[in-house]
């Protein structure tokens, strides 16, 4: 029995939808590079990387939103948040890592294109 409103354990294992559509959506990135053969390849397609980063931050919200509402009303966060905070994290630090990259190579011009070549 829970402490706070006497409902079952049973109850607290049932998650809502919303939270099987963002562990769904949080696993994308990784079901897409295994088929496609690695992160880097979901990068390089910009459209996809954006769309991919996009569901990904729309799971991360849900969970965190579930997060926050099960600290706030004291009872206990099921699995299925955490995992998909992970599986999601996952992702978007690879990509924020990524991203981070490109822009320190465009603002210090660190490759060839920019400066020319070295005599």
């Amino acid at each position: 029995m829970d402490r706070q409103n006497g409902a079952p354990q049973a109850a607290l294992a049932r998650a809502p939808y919303e939270l099987w559509f963002g562990f769904a959506a949080s696993l994308l990135p990784h079901v897409l590079a295994a088929v496609l053969g690695g992160y880097g390849r979901i990068i390089t397609v910009v459209p996809l990387a954006a769309m991919v980063s996009i569901v990904d931050l729309a799971a991360l919200a849900v969970a965190g939103l579930q997060l926050r509402d099960d600290r706030h009303a004291s009872r206990a966060t099921h699995w299925l948040v955490w995992a998909t905070l992970v599986a999601g994290g996952v992702w978007l630090l690879y990509a924020l890592y990524v991203g981070a990259v490109f822009v320190m190579v465009q603002v210090f011009c660190i490759n060839q294109l920019c400066r020319g070549a070295l005599r």
